[in-house]
């Protein structure tokens, strides 16, 4: 693990080195998960689906091209992490996780990821929606997936 904390006031925040395995490259926010295909080798990620929300990896801190390596976010609050907001927006706290087949982090009760159990995400901002819309950008969360 990478602990990249600068100064004593500075937050902590855990990484993790992966590898990206999606096929295509991936941004920097995006929640992605460990692969368990038969050539995995312990450290690939590819995009979260809900289907793997026990094998969350964490967020992506920078842009990885495919087949690259980069680090993962695994702890701590982080500024930029793509969510997808509902037309009544979030509350500080609230749970989220991946979305099945998309590269963001949704509310856990959405029908989108089916109210799993498994989360590893809070929102770390009050969210106001939009009348009936919803939206993809980053907000700042709080990971928890060590």
């Amino acid at each position: 693990m990478i602990n990249k904390i600068s100064a004593r006031k500075d937050p902590e925040q855990i990484f993790i080195s992966c590898r990206n395995t999606a096929g295509a490259a991936l941004s920097a926010g995006v929640p992605v998960a460990f692969e368990v295909d038969a050539v995995s080798d312990g450290n690939s990620v590819s995009y979260a689906v809900d289907a793997e929300a026990g094998l969350f990896a964490g967020i992506t801190d920078d842009a990885m091209a495919d087949d690259a390596y980069g680090l993962v976010q695994v702890y701590g609050a982080r500024t930029s992490a793509y969510c997808s907001v509902a037309s009544a927006g979030y509350a500080v706290g609230l749970k989220l996780q991946p979305v099945s087949g998309y590269a963001y982090l949704t509310d856990v009760t959405s029908s989108a990821v089916g109210g799993s159990d498994f989360h590893f995400v809070n929102i770390f901002e009050t969210v106001a929606g939009a009348a009936g819309s919803s939206t993809v950008q980053n907000f700042k969360v709080f990971i928890r997936a060590l």
